[in-house]
């Protein structure tokens, strides 16, 4: 039996104001765990998006999801990352890389929230 598993990541300043979001840009990226907590890589970032990722780096939420589809239906599992006092940021423009250390991995879910 096959199951694919699509990977998103969004990252958002605390008003919701979207910066960047994989899902449109195309972006590739990489969660891992880490000495500090959790590194994100995030491949082929605009210049201009670095920098307002650099300028908001306190007010800074990302959210990364599993979705997984297979026979019996389709599942996902999402994830709040966030530092509890400032995410490190390492960018490489001429690379178009930005590497994100957070030290806090929470799981959450959607299921309790009205849809009004």
């Amino acid at each position: 039996m096959s199951e694919s598993i699509h990977k998103t990541l969004l990252i958002k300043h605390v008003t919701s104001r979207m910066l960047l979001d994989s899902r449109v840009r195309g972006n590739t990226f990489n969660l891992s765990a880490c000495e500090k907590g959790w590194q994100l890589v995030v491949e082929d970032v605009d210049a201009g998006v670095m920098q307002t990722i650099q300028e908001e780096l306190a007010n800074l939420n990302l959210f990364y999801f599993e979705e997984l589809e297979e026979a019996q239906g389709r599942s996902i599992r999402k994830w709040w990352l966030y530092d509890t006092v400032l995410p490190e940021l390492v960018t490489d423009e001429t690379a178009r890389q930005l590497t994100l250390i957070v030290n806090t991995r929470t799981g959450y879910s959607n299921e309790h929230v009205s849809k009004q």
